[in-house]
């Protein structure tokens, strides 16, 4: 393990520092330490068995399935670079961006902005990939929320997580779209320090870049590619019930994936971890899932996809990529594209 941890700190082409690694391994350290608490609070034997129930083809399908919601939110990713001017080989984009989920276990994700270290030697400003970063979440979160309500009359005292959820939205749209609310949120962000004025004008320039991404047009395409995006994953979750001998209905599947995910999002802890699957395994048994099942399905899903999703991004760290290596470039220069 160390040797992994030395070999990535040394990969040259991704300025990542080494307390994010860390955060890496103490994040799995806790996962793994928490699952196998778990599944002994369970049974072992009960978990082992309902395990052996999913077939080599479901989980191969499952991990298919993962990719295809990486997929979707690249394309949306690499579209909102190129809109805002950025220009980067498709291949190298990609790189990067699945190298970002190596960090995906951070509060809300946003280890992954080290994406805009990693763009800098091929000229794409950080002002670009940050503004489509606050995008792509926006849109993710909106999204998996509009998920989670296809499950409200189905389980009791979820109103708040989802009027919670829709007030974040209200206030995040507020900030992008309302001049006047924007300029308060900026001064409450540099208080009256005179020194965080580039701060604050850095900010402005980020939320306007933002906005660009997220036209009526474009914000209804990037919804709609994160709704297909989130609901390949959650069918996946479906397909599983099916293979542990638990179906589910779609729609309830669908809701109980999206509410987790949800659940996992506002608790701010690393990747949703303890969130999202105390969230799914109360969410099966209220539907009378049996314990076990329910713990199965709940480690398998996300093994499938959150953890997945690290190892690929981990993968991507250590992949040498010939890159420029002029860290600057005409592309931070130019203008987004128009409306």
């Amino acid at each position: 393990m160390r040797r992994v941890i030395r070999r990535m700190c040394s990969v040259a082409v991704e300025p990542i520092a080494r307390g994010w690694l860390k955060g890496i391994v103490l994040s799995t350290v806790a996962a793994a330490a928490a699952y196998l608490a778990t599944v002994l609070w369970v049974g072992r034997l009960d978990v082992s068995a309902a395990v052996s129930l999913v077939s080599v083809d479901t989980l191969l399908g499952l991990l298919a399935l993962s990719m295809m919601n990486y997929g979707l939110r690249f394309l949306r990713w690499h579209y909102y670079l190129r809109t805002l001017g950025a220009s980067i080989p498709l291949g190298h984009d990609l790189r990067v961006y699945i190298a970002g989920f190596a960090l995906t276990a951070t509060p809300g994700k946003a280890g992954e902005m080290a994406r805009s270290l990693w763009l800098r030697p091929y000229g794409v400003s950080a002002t670009f990939s940050l503004a489509a970063f606050l995008a792509e979440r926006l849109q993710d979160f909106l999204a998996i929320l509009l998920l989670s309500s296809l499950g409200v009359s189905l389980y009791g005292g979820v109103d708040w997580l989802l009027s919670m959820s829709l007030g974040l939205v209200a206030l995040a749209a507020g900030i992008l779209y309302v001049p006047l609310i924007t300029r308060w949120a900026l001064a409450l962000a540099g208080g009256r320090r005179k020194r965080l004025g580039a701060l604050v004008s850095r900010l402005s320039e980020i939320l306007a870049l933002t906005k660009t991404c997220l036209t009526p047009r474009r914000f209804a395409l990037g919804l709609l590619i994160g709704l297909c995006a989130w609901s390949a994953e959650a069918f996946g979750f479906f397909l599983l019930m099916q293979a542990l001998g638990n179906p589910l209905r779609l729609l309830s599947a669908i809701s109980i994936y999206a509410l987790s995910m949800l659940a996992g999002a506002l608790s701010f802890m690393p990747g949703g971890l303890g969130g999202s699957e105390a969230s799914m395994i109360v969410l099966l048994r209220i539907l009378s899932v049996p314990l076990p099942m329910a713990v199965s399905a709940t480690l398998l899903i996300r093994l499938a996809t959150l953890w997945f999703a690290v190892l690929l991004g981990i993968l991507a760290l250590l992949i040498r990529a010939k890159i420029p290596t002029m860290t600057t470039a005409s592309t931070a220069a130019t203008q987004p594209d128009s409306v």
